[in-house]
């Protein structure tokens, strides 16, 4: 035991005075923050520009009720003036020729778009007869620019034409649009969450957070597993290895190994998880007022089964780098082999969408007990609906079971293959060395 925790400091005090370890201590959190509130930030801020916006009415009814609903303070600049200034275009020649015309004057940038109303956009019964005709395009009101990726102003253009056409069509039928209006005020879906503790509304950070501390599990064992990868390919490589093994055994290089790669791990959750709880208390004054963002709460427990599910997942992976380390002499050598191992990562992170949304379903379920899912999946359901403790408890022992004989497995391999040089063993001879006694 002695000689394991001389290896654990080795590797802790070697890994913890990088400058790679120092860099990503403090650019780890600055690049989740950064991921999760610029977005925000940029979202909530308006590009503050008028535009002429060309129009052809085929209805000649749209136009001018159109262009006051967007003279209206809610579509306005900050500054006061238009945001969207809107020009009536004639097809006296022909719809082709003007068409054509307007195309022209949107690439000359003398419009930042146009508008194409056909004349049957205000008949209901037109309307139906496209539907069951399976030709709605036909009935769709076109807005033709250069770019079509400014979300905001296709939103806003749209809610204030469709208040138009649908005003338009109320009062053909002698109807009130303010009294319609009433009738048809929508009503919003509120999620609330109900635990043992309470209610509580949830705003989509239960689906955020989900995802984010996953992924923090996926990556943080796809790179510390690399590590302890490298590291005995680099022992291995120069001889260095045969220097250590004079004092010490293979099992217990390898164990020091993982465990001290494994406690600079720990210690930079450790940091990050200081730094996100001053975040979430100091962190939503920064964010912009308008912006629609609500800090999430995470539970105790989540933080808890975090630990050990990336303790859990960080030692049955560990081991399987371990391994290919000691097969290999190269890096170049070690990626066809990591290739399987990395895919048992992958998959989980394929399948989370789906445990989000069914974390009780019999697939989840089952997904989240085998060995190689269960620190992603399980702690995924953890997160997203408590499963039941007796389920959780099944998982971790099913995980234990399984790191115990892979660090069997694995030192079996690591004895021999650390000290094997040249051409890289095969399968057959790989069974060979998991039967010496």
């Amino acid at each position: 035991m002695r000689k394991i925790l001389a290896v654990i400091k080795r590797e802790y005090i070697q890994m913890v005075r990088t400058k790679g370890f120092i860099i990503g201590t403090v650019l780890g959190p600055v690049g989740m923050i950064a991921l999760i509130v610029v977005p925000i930030v940029v979202s909530s801020v308006s590009v503050e520009k008028q535009e002429t916006i060309g129009v052809v009415d085929l209805t000649n009814e749209i136009f001018m009720e159109l262009d006051k609903k967007l003279d209206h303070k809610d579509y306005r600049l900050k500054d006061g003036f238009r945001r969207y200034v809107l020009e009536k275009f004639e097809p006296s020649a022909g719809t082709e020729e003007l068409r054509h015309e307007l195309r022209e004057k949107v690439l000359k940038k003398e419009l930042s778009a146009y508008i194409y109303i056909p004349e049957d956009v205000l008949e209901i019964g037109a309307r139906e007869s496209a539907v069951r005709e399976s030709e709605p395009e036909q009935e769709k009101v076109e807005y033709v620019s250069d770019h079509t990726t400014d979300f905001e102003k296709l939103r806003a253009l749209n809610r204030a034409l469709n208040n138009v056409v649908i005003e338009k069509r109320l009062k053909r039928e002698g109807l009130d649009p303010q009294k319609v209006a009433q009738y048809i005020k929508r009503v919003e879906l509120q999620p609330i969450k109900i635990t043992k503790k309470g209610e509580e509304k949830d705003t989509g950070g239960t689906f955020m957070i989900s995802y984010i501390l996953a992924l923090i599990i996926y990556m943080a064992i796809l790179i510390y597993g690399q590590v302890i990868m490298r590291g005995v390919i680099e022992e291995k490589s120069s001889r260095v290895v045969e220097v250590v093994l004079s004092s010490l055994r293979p099992f217990q290089l390898m164990m020091g190994k993982i465990l001290g790669i494994g406690a600079v791990g720990l210690t930079q959750f450790s940091i990050w998880t200081l730094f996100g709880i001053g975040a979430s208390v100091y962190g939503t004054s920064f964010i912009p007022a308008g912006a629609n963002f609500a800090m999430p709460s995470i539970p105790a427990h989540v933080f808890v089964y975090f630990v050990v599910f990336f303790i859990l997942g960080y030692f049955l992976f560990g081991t399987l780098y371990a391994a290919i380390g000691s097969l290999v002499n190269s890096e170049k050598e070690a990626q066809q082999l990591v290739m399987p191992v990395t895919m048992f990562l992958i998959v989980p992170i394929m399948l989370m969408i789906f445990i989000i949304r069914a974390p009780n379903s019999s697939i989840a379920v089952s997904l989240s007990f085998i060995p190689f899912f269960a620190p992603i999946l399980m702690f995924l359901r953890i997160t997203v609906l408590l499963p039941p403790f007796g389920q959780i408890g099944a998982s971790i022992v099913i995980l234990i079971l399984t790191i115990l004989f892979m660090i069997w497995l694995t030192a079996k391999i690591y004895r021999v293959g650390i000290l094997m040089y040249g051409k890289r063993p095969k399968f057959a001879e790989i069974v060979r060395w998991i039967r010496y006694k």
